[in-house]
């Protein structure tokens, strides 16, 4: 699979906002943007980037005696945080799944149960997959695409890229890219092995579901938190905070 690379622009920023342009080194050839009815000529692009949880520091030596352990700060998993787009009606999306996984298992079926995820706790329906692909990275095309790339900076492990009629901050296209420096696998996964698929994608389909991430490590229990590390799967299901997100843009 060809590499496709992030521009040093990217290197370091969680959110970006840009003109469909892009920040990002695209592919060499430039597909149309084609007629959709209803479909604003010019879309505003903003990219997602998920980074890998940054390391703990390492412990100091133990001093002679014990010392009293601070308390933690309590989890609210109740918080979330919208940036502004939203779906309006059903988005059909298509899964390229070429990857190899280091257990066994159907990447589909997995992108497909984090995608119903946020089906279920909503009155409208806001994901169905239509069927399989052979297109990878993004580029806006008219077509939601889920592929796996490999792209640096490392430490990314995903990318969501949405665009959006500024005007009425209405998504129309949406790509979500998994970066193959990483190794993927599904559930169970042995801790720093591998990045469980659902537990990633969980949090990737947020974004175009209208939610932003979140990085105070009171929220680290939210799907939507910003970090993730391999062997994760606490993102496969929702918690309060992403759920009511979801259900002030779309109903119970």
């Amino acid at each position: 699979m060809k590499t496709k690379i992030l521009i040093a622009a990217l290197v370091g920023l969680l959110v970006i906002s840009v003109v469909s342009a892009g920040l990002i080194v695209s592919k060499p050839e430039q597909l149309g943007r084609g007629g959709k009815p209803g479909r604003p000529e010019k879309l505003e692009q903003i990219i997602f980037v998920h980074p890998v949880a940054p390391e703990k520091p390492g412990k100091p030596d133990k001093p002679p005696g014990k010392p009293p352990k601070e308390p933690e700060e309590p989890k609210d998993n109740t918080y979330y945080e919208l940036w502004g787009g939203y779906l309006d009606g059903t988005a059909s999306y298509y899964i390229n799944p070429n990857v190899s996984l280091v257990t066994a298992g159907d990447p589909v079926v997995a992108v497909n149960n984090s995608a119903e995820a946020w089906d279920v706790v909503t009155a409208d329906e806001l994901f169905n997959c239509a069927g399989i692909t052979a297109k990878s990275w993004y580029a806006e095309d008219e077509q939601n695409t889920i592929s796996w790339v490999k792209f640096i900076p490392r430490d990314y492990i995903a990318i969501a890229v949405m665009w959006y009629d500024p005007a009425t901050m209405i998504i129309y296209e949406f790509d979500i890219v998994f970066n193959t420096f990483h190794n993927w696998g599904i559930d169970p996964v042995k801790k720093d092995r591998a990045f469980d698929i659902q537990n990633i994608a969980t949090h990737e389909f947020g974004h175009p579901a209208g939610l932003d991430d979140v990085y105070d490590e009171i929220y680290g229990e939210l799907t939507m938190y910003g970090y993730s590390s391999k062997g994760e799967t606490k993102k496969c299901s929702l918690e309060e905070g992403d759920i009511s997100g979801a259900q002030e843009l779309y109903g119970e």
